[in-house]
């Protein structure tokens, strides 16, 4: 019985630095990196008439902001997220799902363009993803 626990306990300490070590935002680059293609992101997103007509009341500089901290904080960095919730910000703005998917399109091309791998990517998208139920209208 002990050994099961020594060993449970030797697997269980032995874990923790790697998941530590492997977090989310620092394989995306950490503030750096997710800066990078946060703004190529937004430049893309106001630049392409598919999204463009979204943010046509938008400051670019504080969306930018806002996402960095945004996907900074969701993948386990040191920022701290201090906008609205998803919902509340994209009520009635009749977002379709065609824009949103013009959007994931945009930031999976700013994220290959700021080299993050594609399962890294994934990774990220893979949290973004359950945001689209508040965003998406119709």
């Amino acid at each position: 019985m002990k050994l099961k626990t020594l060993i449970l306990a030797a697997a269980l300490l032995g874990a923790a630095p790697v998941a530590n070590a492997d977090s989310l935002y620092d394989d995306l680059g950490g503030l750096d990196n997710i800066t990078r293609f946060t703004n190529r992101l937004v430049d893309r997103t106001f630049a392409d008439p598919r999204t463009a007509h979204q943010f046509k009341q938008t400051k670019k500089d504080r969306l930018a902001r806002l996402l960095v901290d945004q996907i900074c904080e969701a993948t386990g960095g040191p920022c701290r997220y201090k906008g609205v919730n998803m919902k509340k910000s994209h009520i009635k703005l009749g977002i379709t799902e065609a824009e949103f998917n013009a959007l994931v399109e945009q930031l999976q091309q700013a994220m290959s363009e700021a080299d993050v791998p594609f399962h890294t990517q994934n990774r990220l998208l893979a949290i973004l993803a359950p945001m689209k139920r508040d965003i998406v209208e119709r």
